[in-house]
């Protein structure tokens, strides 16, 4: 019953109107790295341009998230004041917000805080090997001057590192063994995910970190709409880079970068690893910026040519015609479909489900791709 919901309720307001708050909203999307946020006071942050405010409950520990306006005249509430019983208090008229007047879930998960509105899934995606105590963890941020597709496409595009990242880890050599999969969402049975697996020659600096291995083994999985992970692997040691999306504007995008890997874990190894990442977000910054913004002629020529074994992007491109950046008109649809829902006007959607895509879905225990192949 719970699998012909969504669908339904999908199929009604294409043919009726029936109101169902715009999809991207409803998928955890990371506002940042938790040590980096200081939620001991109100702080203001954004999805697109949904403005939020994130205050701390200070008795029950819990985050919590409304929108940055205050709904009696406007005020913002970042400057608010937190009570000693866990309300926002707006610094204009006293109105307070408590838990029961929060706008959309916080969740903090692998070290970093998240948030949706009627979240589809339980928790966010997970990163491989992330709670494996023979793995060392590490963080990184960067703005980008992208929109979040192109900042999708670039995860997963075999092509860029030989002429991107040819001071990194680019290499002349094409790459081989090339296998690329979808997946679909087994509650809608839509395609919301692509993997791409193939070996990778190693130039000569990244073969001083891969034990001279010439070969790594590499799989990429891109989840719709903001959450990508790559591994690189030889012999039995993984290097895991997870990057969860933020779009900030039409041509921003914060990338947060989770590094994990079991080998190269001294406090002096780890640092080189994070300034090698830091060195190829600096690349991927320089490609990013030189992006054409996002307009009607941009997406009619977009992959009017496609070299060979870009299936994945192509795939991609078809999972992202959904897609809508997040602007204020979407925003007032969400905020007045919350409205409608608390003043019980409609229903408006099905509750989240706990279906863990990890548990054999995606890949096993060594992180292989799983058997379906397109």
């Amino acid at each position: 019953m719970r699998t012909l919901i969504v669908p339904l309720l999908s199929f009604l307001y294409r043919t009726t109107g029936f109101h169902l708050p715009p999809n991207f909203f409803r998928h955890w999307t990371c506002l940042g790295i938790r040590n980096n946020m200081d939620i001991s006071k109100p702080l203001s942050v954004r999805v697109g341009e949904l403005p939020l405010v994130l205050w701390k409950n200070q008795g029950t520990g819990k985050i919590l998230s409304t929108i940055n306006i205050c709904k009696h005249m406007g005020s913002k509430l970042d400057n608010g004041i937190v009570t000693e019983d866990g309300c926002l208090k707006c610094k204009y008229h006293g109105l307070e917000f408590s838990e029961q007047d929060r706008f959309g879930e916080i969740v903090e998960h692998e070290g970093k805080v998240f948030w949706a509105y009627e979240p589809i899934e339980k928790t966010p995606y997970r990163t491989p090997f992330y709670n494996n105590p023979g793995y060392t963890k590490s963080y990184l941020e960067i703005d980008m001057d992208a929109s979040l597709t192109d900042s999708a496409f670039n995860s997963v595009d075999l092509r860029h590192p030989e002429y991107v990242h040819n001071l990194g880890f680019g290499s002349s050599v094409p790459p081989t063994n090339i296998r690329h999969y979808t997946y679909n969402n087994p509650l809608t049975y839509e395609t919301d995910r692509v993997g791409l697996a193939f070996d990778y020659q190693s130039n000569r600096v990244m073969r001083t970190l891969n034990d001279n291995q010439r070969t790594t083994k590499n799989f990429h999985m891109f989840i719709y709409p903001t959450f990508t992970w790559s591994r690189v692997s030889f012999e039995n040691k993984h290097l895991i880079v997870a990057v969860n999306f933020l779009p900030l504007a039409p041509k921003k995008t914060r990338w947060i970068v989770t590094l994990c890997h079991n080998y190269y874990q001294s406090g002096l190894q780890q640092n080189i690893m994070k300034m090698l990442a830091a060195t190829i977000l600096s690349q991927d910054f320089v490609q990013m910026r030189n992006q054409h913004q996002e307009d009607v002629l941009k997406q009619a020529m977009m992959f009017d040519y496609v070299f060979k074994d870009e299936d994945s992007i192509v795939s991609l491109n078809k999972i992202f015609r959904q897609y809508h950046y997040p602007d204020i008109d979407s925003c007032a649809e969400l905020y007045k479909a919350e409205r409608d829902r608390r003043n019980n006007v409609i229903p408006v959607h099905d509750s989240v489900h706990d279906y863990d895509y990890y548990e054999g879905t995606i890949y096993d225990d060594n992180c292989s791709p799983c058997s379906v192949e397109y």
